[in-house]
């Protein structure tokens, strides 16, 4: 929990000390923790954890301050990272999470992650905008987020679209955030196709989605299609 400061007052010769109201603890901003693994502890207590690729961890309680705990190859009731002051242990798709006083249980919370965001775009789309119309001006961008099984080979792609428009591939990123526990293995993935309007036109745009290398001749695994109009 988060204190004011003590404000000093001082006028026509008397000084008094009053303590001014404690504000509610909020959230630390912190972009990484985007990304977090997020538990419930025993007590409400909301544990947030972001694996780090150098076998470390990211920890914060109830939103607070940051912590970094180093992997403990010492750990023998499952992987665990730890320092002065933390410890935390993962049992399957829970936790063990002690700091300061006795370990306690943790819950993982799993939630539904969006798509991720594309910087210059004016307007993204989603599976619930299939067959809708779009406009769009002279050299602007839109995005198409769809979900995908990219682990299995199939992939989101534009299928031959108009000469007017040009296609490129965007970000990926997580459906889910229990992709971000270690070992996690497989799952829907987003995949962003970006469409910028290189001149006027108006025509059917198509994604497909199938394995790349297979045979042309192949049927889609799935479609996407809608109309695009560029002025």
């Amino acid at each position: 929990m988060r204190f004011s400061t003590i404000a000093a007052l001082a006028g026509l010769g008397l000084a008094a000390c009053v303590a001014q109201k404690t504000e509610e603890a909020k959230p630390v901003a912190d972009a990484r923790f985007d990304y977090a693994a997020n538990f419930t502890c025993e007590g409400g207590a909301k544990l947030d954890i972001v694996f780090s690729g150098n076998d470390g961890v990211l920890a914060r309680v109830d939103g607070g301050a940051t912590m970094t705990l180093p992997m403990d190859p010492g750990g023998t009731t499952g992987p665990t990272w730890k320092n002065e002051t933390a410890t935390l242990v993962l049992d399957g798709p829970g936790a063990t999470w002690a700091m300061g006083g006795p370990a306690k249980p943790c819950i993982f919370e799993s939630r539904s992650l969006p798509p991720p965001r594309v910087d210059g775009v004016v307007k993204t789309l989603g599976a619930e905008d299939a067959g809708k119309p779009v406009e769009m001006k002279v050299g602007e961008k839109i995005a198409v987020a769809l979900s995908g099984v990219p682990t299995a080979g199939y992939v989101w792609a534009a299928s031959s679209p108009p000469a007017w428009v040009k296609a490129t591939d965007g970000p990926g990123g997580a459906t889910s955030s229990a992709q971000f526990l270690p070992g996690f293995t497989g799952g829907n993935h987003w995949e962003v196709v970006i469409f910028e309007a290189i001149a006027a036109g108006e025509g059917g745009i198509t994604l497909a989605q199938r394995r790349p290398w297979e045979p042309a001749a192949e049927a889609d695994a799935a479609t996407f299609k809608f109309t695009l109009k560029a002025s």
